[in-house]
């Protein structure tokens, strides 16, 4: 399975890690190991996170939560693709990124 990341997602992604490096020096890379584990996580099992119910569409979204900090990776899964939609505050905004393809 291949997996893309949506450029919206991949701003999310530097924007919260840089946010965290402000915070404390290294907890900016420890998001970003973290992210790469949900990736790993996803591409080994897809279909194993829940679909998103906010989302009314019968598209194959669904999303895998960050551990460690407040935050999840939703995705659709398109044939044999894995395409990142937002990796998402799970306090701010909710279903914000729904229109991305």
């Amino acid at each position: 399975m291949i997996w893309h990341l949506h450029q919206a997602a991949q701003a999310e992604l530097r924007e919260a890690a840089l946010w965290y490096e402000d915070e404390q020096r290294g907890l900016g890379e420890q998001f970003l190991d973290e992210y790469g584990q949900v990736i790993e996580r996803i591409l080994r099992a897809p279909k194993r996170f829940g679909k998103i119910e906010t989302v009314h569409t019968r598209r194959n979204i669904r999303r895998c939560f960050v551990k460690r900090f407040p935050y999840y990776v939703a995705y659709e899964i398109v044939g044999n693709e894995i395409v990142v939609l937002a990796v998402a505050h799970t306090k701010r905004r909710p279903g914000y990124w729904v229109g991305r393809r």
